[in-house]
C-alpha cells in the first residue's frame, strides 16, 4: 500500500506540470476564440437598414451583404445574423426574407443558417452617408492660390 503511494507520487512528480499545461492553454486561447466568433457575428450581421421598413424585404444593401456572406465568407463562417427587432413578427419576417434570398444565391447547394441576435448594427444607411458626402463636396472651397503680393519685396534674400 505504501509502495503504491510512493509510486503514484513519483509518477505525478515526473509528469508535472503537464497535467496543468493543457487546461491553462485552453484558458488562454478561449478569449481569442470568443473574440473571433463575435467578430464574424458582427461581420455577418444584418440590421434594420438592410430591410425595407414596410415590407421587411431585403434592400439592395441587404442583398449585397447576404450575397457576400453566401459566396465570399469562409465556408465555416457562412451564417447570417439578424438584429432582433422590437416586434418578434418583424424579426421572423426578416429572417424568412434573408433565408429565402440566401437560398436563391447559394453556390454550393447548402444555404447558410440564419440566427437572430441582440447585437446592434453599428453604422448608418447608405443614403445618409451619400447625402453627407455630397453636402461636404458641395460646400468645399474652390482650390486657389493666394493673391500675389504688390509691395515688391523680395523674400529670397
Amino acid at each position: 500500500m505504501f509502495d503504491n503511494y510512493l509510486e503514484t507520487g513519483y509518477h505525478r512528480n515526473v509528469l508535472w506540470p503537464w497535467p496543468y499545461v493543457c487546461p491553462d492553454r485552453i484558458g488562454e486561447r478561449e478569449p481569442f476564440d470568443i473574440m473571433i466568433r463575435n467578430g464574424w457575428r458582427r461581420q455577418n450581421l444584418l440590421g434594420s437598414y438592410h430591410f425595407d421598413p414596410t415590407t421587411n424585404r431585403l434592400t439592395e444593401a441587404g442583398q449585397l451583404e447576404v450575397r457576400w456572406i453566401v459566396t465570399q465568407a469562409p465556408p465555416g463562417r457562412r451564417q447570417i445574423f439578424i438584429e432582433r427587432a422590437l416586434d418578434p413578427s418583424t424579426t421572423a419576417a426578416r429572417m424568412a426574407a434573408a433565408r429565402e434570398y440566401a437560398s436563391q444565391v447559394v453556390v454550393d447547394g447548402q444555404a447558410p443558417q440564419v440566427y437572430e441576435t441582440n447585437m446592434m448594427v453599428e453604422g448608418r444607411p447608405a443614403p445618409v452617408v451619400d447625402v453627407t458626402n455630397v453636402k461636404f463636396l458641395e460646400n468645399m472651397r474652390v482650390p486657389a492660390l493666394p493673391a500675389a503680393s504688390t509691395n515688391g519685396s523680395n523674400t529670397s534674400q
